[in-house]
Parts: structure tokens; C-alpha cells; sequence
């Protein structure tokens, strides 16, 4: 906690350090790592706040994640991420509630996806009460410019400048859990800025095994 709470306050917006994409980096022995925790800030779009207006709902927070303005933080509790490639999965703690009347959507548990060629931020949902199950919500495009492999700084990293928009899934279940029409499939959402803290054997070179005659 004292490390992520020093880099924190240490990072600023300049500091994205664009260091996620995908890309055929062939993956090194040793150099997939597990998450420590961390980070993930979403920053809304005018677009994305401007539907939830116009849906008449609201927005507020499960424990876990915090909302201040247009912002929401979401603490990273678990994954895996490959230095080499950038290829893996990383899991937060908290999620989005959306009211609107008597109607509500809930997306829970956000895990970010760097997987073969499409990325994606998934979510369990639950719709007035009724779990609909874990579901692809939110399209994410990487930088274009990034360098591999991620290098860690005494045990951590930025993701920075990844844009979100809403997948057709995620469109189709928020206007059919709030009874709205308001919400469009790729509208831009926002894009975030994460810290993912790994172990700090990460910061060594990764080093590669080759098999005896």
C-alpha cells in the first residue's frame, strides 16, 4: 500500500508512459509476471456522460471503486501480464451502478483483456436483480506507439492513453436494464491511465532456457 500510495503521488498525467499495445513480440521464458495490485483511473468522455444524461440515470459506485467528477478509480486486485508482449489479463475490484427510476444496471468486477487481436474491458452484469453473467462491455484501443518489452521501474508500470468505447453488448444491455434508448454502440466512453505493480524480479532481464543436445 505504501508503495502504490508514494507512486501515486508521484505520477502525473504526462507520465502515461505508453507502454501497452499489442504486438507480434514473441513471448520470453520467465517473462510473464503476476499483478500486485495497483491502479486503473477512467476519465469520461462529454459523449459517454451526455448518454447517461440523456437515459435519465445516474451513476454511483460498488466498494472498490471511487467517483470523483469524471473520473472513477478501480483498484487492481489480481492478473498476469506478459513483460515481452504485453499479452494478459488484469483484474479490478469495484464497478459502475447505473440508475435510472426503478431500473438499474451494475457492472461489476472489471477485467481488462489483451488477448490475440481484439482488446476488451469485460464485466459481471446484473440487470434489475437478474445476473446476465460476465460480458464483453467496453472495446479498448491501445497507443500505437509503445515500446516492447514493458520495462518495471522498482516493481511497477503505466498503461496510459487507452481509449474505451462501448461495445454493441454493452449498449444493448444497458438500454434493455434501464428501458432507454440512450446509450450507442462505439460512442466513446474515455480512456484510462493505469499503475500495475509487479514483483520487482520483474525489473531484471528476462532470461531465456534452451534445451541440451
Amino acid at each position: 500500500m505504501i508503495r502504490l500510495l508514494t507512486k501515486l503521488s508521484l505520477a502525473a498525467p504526462t507520465a502515461a508512459a505508453l507502454l501497452f499495445a499489442s504486438s507480434t513480440f514473441a513471448p520470453t521464458v520467465g517473462s510473464i509476471y503476476p499483478t500486485e495490485g495497483g491502479r486503473t483511473t477512467l476519465t469520461l468522455s462529454k459523449a459517454f456522460l451526455a448518454e447517461i444524461t440523456a437515459a435519465g440515470a445516474t451513476a454511483t459506485t460498488l466498494p472498490g471503486a471511487q467517483l470523483d467528477g469524471n473520473e472513477i478509480a478501480f483498484g487492481i486486485s489480481t492478473g498476469e501480464i506478459n513483460l515481452a508482449n504485453a499479452e494478459g489479463q488484469i483484474v479490478h475490484n469495484g464497478g459502475i451502478i447505473l440508475t435510472a427510476r426503478a431500473k438499474q444496471a451494475t457492472l461489476d468486477s472489471f477485467m481488462l483483456t489483451t488477448i490475440g487481436e481484439q482488446a476488451y474491458v469485460s464485466a459481471l452484469v446484473v440487470a434489475n436483480g437478474r445476473v446476465m453473467g460476465r460480458m464483453n462491455v467496453f472495446d479498448i484501443t491501445l497507443p500505437s506507439d509503445l515500446t516492447l518489452p514493458i520495462t518495471p521501474k522498482s516493481g511497477d508500470f503505466f498503461l496510459g492513453g487507452v481509449a474505451w468505447n462501448l461495445d454493441p453488448d454493452g449498449a444493448t444491455v444497458l438500454n434493455d436494464a434501464l428501458g432507454v434508448t440512450a446509450f450507442h454502440d462505439s460512442v466513446y466512453v474515455g480512456y484510462s491511465l493505469s499503475l500495475v505493480l509487479v514483483p520487482l524480479a520483474a525489473d531484471a532481464p528476462a532470461t531465456t532456457t534452451t534445451s541440451p543436445n
